[in-house]
């Protein structure tokens, strides 16, 4: 293929976890020509994802090449037969890494937000609980302090997520049914994706949260 190694283009997945499948489609279906154009009569994905969307651009694109799992694929040159199918279980992977991009969005997150309401305002640094919590029986307080969300959000999250990431890491399990070998990785891997994905994305999230967060104040 012309774009092998380092150089290989994405199959397109990235994209349909981004809403943009109708692209994705388009970037796969280059993949898949250029194995046409190579003489190829399989396409051989080590990546579940890569192997997920290549089976749906392939289906769309009617492109005369075979879709199949690596592993699958060597098992059987070594004589291994009658083995399972492994596309099942590839649906089934997909289904969670969708799921865990959909909650890693501003509207995937507010929404994980809004079930630990307590567990954050009682995280928030310098006392701020409290008082937002005092706040919220005033009357046109927390109105008036609306303004100051998106400052203060993006001070107080790096503050507060530490205190809240057990909570998170729960609401995270209800929501997204996952294999074991991802459950026991996930306290590791949730604070490391908070920290580099939290400063991108709290700006889109502050809105989201604003109202919910001020309904709660008040009948806290």
């Amino acid at each position: 293929m012309e774009y092998n190694r380092d150089n290989a283009h994405c199959c397109g997945s990235v994209l349909t976890l981004i809403k943009e499948p109708p692209v994705a489609v388009v970037v796969g279906q280059h993949r898949l020509d250029e194995a046409v154009e190579a003489g190829a009569q399989k396409v051989l994905a080590a990546c579940p994802c890569c192997e997920f969307q290549f089976r749906v651009t392939r289906q769309k694109t009617q492109a005369p090449v075979e879709i199949e799992d690596l592993a699958r694929f060597c098992a059987e040159r070594l004589g291994y037969t009658d083995l399972p199918d492994p596309h099942p279980e590839v649906q089934a992977q997909w289904a969670v890494f969708e799921a865990m991009i959909a909650l890693m969005s501003p509207q995937g997150f507010a929404d994980v937000m809004g079930t630990m309401w307590p567990e954050l305002v009682d995280a928030m640094p310098f006392g701020m609980g409290k008082m937002m919590r005092a706040l919220g029986k005033v009357p046109g307080a927390l109105a008036a302090m609306r303004p100051l969300f998106p400052v203060l959000f993006p001070k107080m999250m790096p503050m507060m997520m530490p205190k809240v990431m057990d909570t998170m890491l729960a609401r995270v399990a209800e929501r997204i049914p996952m294999p074991d070998y991802m459950a026991e990785q996930m306290p590791q891997l949730m604070p490391q994706v908070m920290d580099n994905l939290m400063p991108h994305m709290i700006g889109d999230v502050v809105p989201l949260v604003t109202d919910p967060l001020i309904a709660y104040l008040k009948e806290a």
